[in-house]
This record gives structure tokens, sequence and C-alpha cells, in this order.
């Protein structure tokens, strides 16, 4: 993975993030169900993070 695919990766994240934390806010703001697609989300670009470090590692 390069670094602008990762970059590219972190916008599309936080405009979701953005836009699901919205739709929280607006349907059921006592009920925060947007920090669990967060953490599911997180962890997958945190996967990427460690895959663009492993490879500027390896060559």
């Amino acid at each position: 993975m390069n670094t602008s695919k990762f970059f590219e990766n972190l916008k599309r994240y936080l405009a979701v993030l953005v836009f699901f934390t919205a739709i929280n806010l607006i349907t059921s703001p006592n009920n925060l169900w947007v920090v669990w697609p967060a953490l599911g989300m997180g962890i997958a670009l945190l996967k990427d993070m460690l895959d663009l470090t492993t490879s500027k590692r390896c060559g």
C-alpha cells in the first residue's frame, strides 16, 4: 500500500464517520451506536497504517 492510498482511505473513513454521526445524533441522540462502526472501520484503518509502515521498513 502506498501513502496516497492510505490518506484516501483516511479521508473516506472521516467522511463516513461524520455522516454516521449526523444520522446517529438526529435519529437517536441518547444511544450512541456510531461508536461501533467507528471501531470496526478504525481497526481496518489501523491495519492499513501498519501495512504502510511495514512496507516502508522492508523496502
